[in-house]
């Protein structure tokens, strides 16, 4: 019973998180400052980068082909990683199914039509 809780318990966390952080970042609100607009991944990352080292100008160019390089593995691994977790949840709804009334089942599926818009990876998952 205990591990049917957890589960459920991290099926939803996985669900609403990214929904929120996709409603934050089209806001266009992040770190508590309204108003700015959201940076993109790779743009984040490689400021985030040279925030912490603070290279000189010659460092930059020789990190800027690394941050780059790095943002395009890090955005694929998280495509595959949303399109495999899609994967269990939807495993998860199937075993759910037989114990669930129809009524539970339909609020499931409609969360997690709403959840599956906002995760890169997620919408290309066939789920029926």
């Amino acid at each position: 019973m205990i591990l049917v809780a957890a589960v459920v318990a991290g099926v939803r966390l996985g669900l609403v998180i990214p929904g929120l952080v996709y409603k934050v970042k089209n806001k266009g609100h992040r770190g508590g400052e309204p108003g700015r607009q959201p940076e993109d991944k790779k743009e984040w990352f490689t400021n985030t980068i040279y925030r912490i080292i603070e290279p000189d100008s010659n460092q930059v160019r020789k990190i800027k082909p690394i941050t780059e390089w790095a943002s395009r593995k890090i955005d694929s691994l998280e495509i595959s990683s949303n399109y495999q977790l899609a994967s269990v949840l939807d495993s998860v709804k199937q075993q759910l199914k037989p114990i669930i009334t129809e009524e539970q089942y339909r609020r499931l599926d409609e969360f997690d039509n709403r959840a599956s818009g906002h995760w890169r990876g997620r919408e290309r998952h066939s789920k029926r």
